[in-house]
């Protein structure tokens, strides 16, 4: 876990169109069709082909290259292949994506997606967001997914208030209807170790269920101890006798743990050489007696779906619930808070902090598709009604400053003095509603041709109350956003799709202005050219060619006391991306990834800011990863990959840089006996030690070192 209270802020600040039909046409066209797939088969299961179908990009089921914007699959494999301890390191082959940003966070998967930061407002499971602010969110492990779908690029007219650079939806998995069952054990050379257990049945009526579970002991990466986490998952489908097919969902998350080292470590010491050199990457800033943390989540889904008529009718409910009970001591510079050492011990200074978080969400998406031809076109209309209603009590305690905590000496650690008192400067709830109505109508016609045109139309309410600790008033916004969005596209012999799409978002802030006012959503646009290539099942090339601009970024300024805000930020992020998945020959697989981007600042209170990169913004990243099972021996896959990101800046002035770095993968599988699966994976082979981003000076991060992990599969 590598959060702390300025992260937690700066996470918490970041008319409709006409597309109703005339009733004439409706009348006068009674060949209505149902809604099909072209290709690439189930939406929600295993992922089978490249050219997959999503729900992602257009809430109905599509293959990828008829999206009219640039989407991502990982799929439940990779993450097997990997041994995946979290989701956000799955993401390292992604275009356009930095996965684990902060290095290895054993609690928070963290993600920037076309240079912004997607945690908050950008991360959603089957379809419905998991909001977050300051320390109230939800957790995801590995065991849970099905697939990760990566839509890039502004996503509001289908989701409402979220990330500029794009969002990630984690696919839940589902039963699937085939019985069998697989039990899995594995370790880690940093500790980890786990059991997991995934079983498929069917009943005597024709329903399915699925059980799992996984059993973790988390460990290494400069934990003072082992930590503890369990995770278990329920699914149960079936079809009344009205034709509606149902699907429940559950799933808890216990986790009990501390924090890990390599982590608000200073510029200088990490990125540059202090004068004693350089702070070890697993070093814990830490206090054992004053760090934990604890987790306790559940989420109930219900998935239901039916054929009305002409129309096919679905909703997707899910309630959440998560307890977090957090505390730790970290550094900030050196002593007297200064970026370099100022004494012969090289004492780090320390902030003791404290947190309890509550989180309650209720999310619920209902929508309508039917498919009907008119004027000599065909059209895939959807209309739907998404609501969310996101609640969070939270207190924040820190040691009052400037006594803060005891300070540590990097090169003479003497960890176990006595912290002072934290003492609460939050305690107070915060609650955000969110009702948007949408619709969409994916048209065909004449050769090859798809336009599709959306519209939504939300109202979001945000209150908080009166903090408790310093008897502050709180806010209260009422806001009510148009977002659009319109793309065009071409089918061409050979698998080819050229497209052209324009959108807007928006992204509710929750802070008022200096004057005391309101401050109105974030807002933006992106325009997005690319050419999709699918030429057969195991192919898939996107290119990608694009332009964000992220305005009203509401800022901050220390004034003494506090701080203003002030809402003048804008950031504009344009770029190119290559991704593609291809069989180039038999039992051989390769796999690519680039992406070249240029964000900037376009506006800011600081105008010597404008024109600068933000900080922790990596630019560049390109990756290739090649998969060979070769016939001379059946059940053998070998995997290799090289991924390289390229350098950030620490600052927003841009006068400190973080270089770039190349890491390499390996893995190997084997397939062997009744039902047997050995699988090994090693990630940062080379063991490479680098920082993979600063926040300022002052919070730097190391990247998380070689880990070779090994699993044994028994399915039956």
């Amino acid at each position: 876990m590598t959060r702390f209270p300025i992260l937690a802020r700066l996470l918490g600040q970041t008319a409709m169109i006409a597309l109703t039909l005339p009733s004439l046409a409706w009348a006068q066209e009674t060949d209505l069709e149902t809604i099909t797939v072209t290709g690439g088969g189930s939406a929600t299961g295993p992922v089978t082909t490249a050219d997959t179908a999503t729900l992602t990009g257009l809430k109905s089921a599509t293959p990828i290259s008829e999206v009219p914007q640039s989407v991502s699959v990982v799929p439940a494999a990779t993450l097997a292949a990997t041994n995946a301890a979290k989701l956000d390191g799955a993401l390292a082959y992604v275009a356009g994506v930095v996965g684990q940003p902060y290095g290895f966070d054993s609690d928070t998967n963290w993600a920037f997606i076309r240079g912004f930061a997607a945690t908050a407002t950008g991360v959603y499971q089957d379809g419905l967001q998991n909001f977050s602010y300051g320390f109230g969110g939800f957790y995801v492990d590995p065991l849970l997914v099905e697939r990760i779908e990566v839509l890039k690029g502004p996503a509001s007219v289908l989701y409402g208030g979220s990330n500029p650079g794009g969002l990630l939806n984690y696919v839940t998995k589902r039963p699937t209807g085939v019985v069998g069952k697989t039990v899995e054990v594995g370790v880690d050379e940093q500790g980890r170790a786990w059991l997991s257990y995934d079983q498929n049945s069917v009943t005597s009526g024709g329903s399915a269920y699925r059980f799992t579970g996984k059993v973790q002991r988390v460990d290494g990466h400069g934990a003072f101890d082992a930590g503890l986490t369990g995770v278990v998952g329920a699914g149960f489908s079936t079809t009344l006798q009205d034709g509606s097919d149902v699907t429940l969902l559950f799933n808890y998350t216990n986790m009990r743990e501390d924090h890990v080292g390599g982590a608000w470590l200073p510029y200088v010491g990490t990125v540059e050489d202090a004068p004693f050199g350089k702070i070890d990457r697993e070093f814990n800033t830490g206090e054992a007696a004053e760090d934990w943390y604890k987790r306790d989540q559940a989420m109930a889904t219900l998935i239901w779906e039916k054929g009305i008529g002409a129309w096919k009718v679905s909703n997707t409910t899910r309630l959440s619930w998560a307890d977090v009970d957090e505390s730790s001591v970290y550094a900030y510079g050196y002593a007297g808070f200064s970026p370099t050492p100022t004494d012969a011990d090289n004492t780090l200074s320390r902030i003791f902090f404290q947190h309890q978080t509550q989180t309650d969400s209720i999310l619920s998406d209902t929508r309508g598709e039917t498919t009907f031809n008119t004027g000599g076109a065909e059209h895939r209309f959807m209309v739907g009604v998404d609501l969310k209603y996101f609640h969070m009590d939270q207190v924040q305690a820190s040691v009052a400053f400037p006594a803060a905590a005891t300070g540590l000496s990097v090169t003479d650690p003497n960890y176990g003095a006595v912290q002072p008192a934290t003492t609460p400067y939050i305690d107070q709830g915060l609650t955000q509603k969110q009702a948007g109505l949408y619709v969409q109508d994916q048209i065909r016609w004449g050769d090859g041709w798809i336009a599709t045109l959306n519209g939504r139309l939300d109202y979001v309410d945000t209150s908080t109350g009166v903090n408790a600790a310093t008897g502050a008033e709180g806010l209260s916004s009422h806001e009510t956003e148009l977002s659009w969005r319109a793309g065009i596209a071409k089918t061409l012999p050979g698998g080819w799709t050229p497209y052209l799409t324009a959108g807007t978002y928006f992204n509710p802030q929750i802070v008022n202005d200096v004057n005391g006012n309101d401050i109105s959503p974030e807002t933006g646009e992106q325009i997005e050219a690319g050419l999709k290539w699918s030429p057969n099942d195991s192919t898939l090339l996107t290119l990608a060619v694009f332009e964000i601009n992220r305005k009203n970024i509401s800022q901050s300024v220390w004034n003494g006391a506090g701080y203003d805000y002030y809402q003048i930020g804008a950031v504009r992020s344009r770029g190119i991306e290559l991704e593609g998945r291809g069989e180039i020959a038999k039992g051989l697989i390769v796999s690519g990834a680039l992406t070249s981007m240029d964000v900037q600042v376009t506006d800011d209170v600081d105008a010597t800011l404008i024109g600068k990169t933000p900080y922790a913004t990596a630019q560049e990243m390109a990756s290739i990863k090649v998969e060979w099972s070769p016939e001379s021996m059946k059940g053998l896959t070998l995997t290799g990959g090289a991924r390289w990101t390229g350098s950030s800046w620490a600052d927003n002035a841009n006068t400190q840089k973080v270089p770039g770095v190349t890491l390499f993968d390996v893995g190997a599988s084997y397939e062997f006996g009744q039902n047997w699966k050995a699988n090994l994976a090693v990630s940062n082979v080379t063991d490479k030690t680098y920082v993979s981003s600063c926040q300022t000076a002052f919070s730097c991060f190391y990247g998380e070192g070689r880990t070779a992990s090994i699993s044994l599969t028994h399915s039956f």
